[in-house]
């Protein structure tokens, strides 16, 4: 009986719902370049991109950089994901694009090499997966904004918030609503017959 579940491969995280909790959160931060940071932690960006690779699963708080992005880059991005998702005016784009600032978090449920990525891409057409040629993807879910940016340095890949502002930004979490995508993705399943 043990050979039968040792031939299972276990479940990937599309697979599964995984939510991590305040109790399960150790302040693990990642520094990102606006607009990219708070499209990722209002659920419109759903994969980071980055050249290594990582074991960590957990809530991940999304810090952005110092960097004031123009005008014209963040239209740019704003058409890309239009595009992506087949939509023109139902995306909640962020109004304000802050930098050194705390923004929200995820949940980082895995991270896939290309190959692993493109493979899933390519099989889930309908879930409108953006593309990247970074080496790896940290698979996000369960976005969170937080009631307040809080002023942040950043780091260097992962660093940790001190448990102080991690207590605090947890009061104010407030999940980013995924109803514009869930919508897009239930249009795309009909016209597409899945």
């Amino acid at each position: 009986s043990s050979s039968l579940f040792a031939s299972i491969p276990p479940m990937r995280w599309y697979e599964r719902k995984m939510v991590f909790t305040n109790k399960d959160d150790k302040g693990v931060c990642l520094s990102m370049h606006q607009p990219w940071a708070s499209l990722l932690v209002a659920g419109i960006k759903r994969f980071e991109g980055r050249s290594w690779n990582s074991n960590f699963r957990g809530r991940l708080w999304i810090a952005s950089a110092a960097r004031v992005p123009s005008d014209e880059e963040v239209k740019a991005v704003q058409i890309q994901y239009q595009k992506l998702y087949s939509m023109s005016m139902d995306i909640p784009f962020p109004s304000s694009y802050p930098t050194s600032a705390l923004l929200g978090c995820v949940d980082m449920v895995d991270c896939l090499d290309q190959t692993e990525f493109q493979q899933y891409r390519n099989s889930h057409a309908v879930d409108y997966v953006e593309d990247s040629d970074s080496q790896y993807l940290f698979v996000c879910q369960n976005p969170h904004t937080v009631a307040l940016p809080q002023r942040a340095k950043g780091g260097h890949k992962f660093w940790n918030l001190s448990p102080a502002i991690v207590h605090t930004v947890q009061k104010g979490l407030q999940p980013s609503s995924q109803a514009w995508l869930k919508s897009a993705r239930s249009h795309a399943r009909r016209t597409q017959g899945t």
